[in-house]
């Protein structure tokens, strides 16, 4: 079955509200660049995606792979590498349901939350393996913290899509 995609406008939204989700949440977590780059990650669009990163509710997922480096073996070179999965498919499907709420303040929240997941895995706030119940609490901790990274943007627009995330 066909997925609604992201344009190539939409695509450069993406881009200012990734650089934005890394400043700001760069700056909460006090980290320098060498730190931030200690946390692996690509953030990936649906036409990227392999099947099993695709959700059918989700508006973004993160999965973990252990990685090495071509013609390393030992465990000392792997690392591991966190993949943002954009679901342009359901945030398009949002945004239609949604009016009020735009591209751009959504995908700051949206990459702003997994960006915060991968610093409290990264830093072992918490673990990736986690039981439903652990996810669960962790999804309201870092939906605290994201909002709490974005409340210096001042921005409404921002503001829209905590309420509508409170409510949902």
């Amino acid at each position: 079955m066909a997925r609604r995609q992201f344009t190539g406008s939409d695509k450069s939204t993406i881009q200012e509200a990734v650089l934005i989700a890394e400043e700001v949440t760069s700056d909460f977590f006090k980290l320098s660049s060498s730190q931030w780059r200690r946390s692996r990650y690509d953030i990936l669009t649906l036409e990227s995606l392999w099947d099993e990163e695709i959700s059918t509710h989700a508006l973004a997922q993160l999965a973990k792979y252990t990685c090495c480096l071509p013609g390393r073996e030992l465990r000392s070179a792997q690392f591991d590498l966190y993949r943002i999965c954009l679901q342009d498919h359901n945030i398009l499907k949002t945004l239609e349901k949604e009016t009020t709420l735009l591209l751009l303040p959504l995908m700051i929240y949206v990459i702003t939350h997994e960006l915060v997941h991968i610093v409290r895995f990264s830093y072992f706030h918490h673990l990736f393996e986690a039981t439903a119940e652990e996810r669960k609490l962790e999804e309201k901790r870092v939906h605290s913290l994201t909002q709490e990274i974005l409340v210096p943007l001042r921005s409404p627009k921002i503001r829209d899509i905590t309420l509508y995330y409170n409510s949902c």
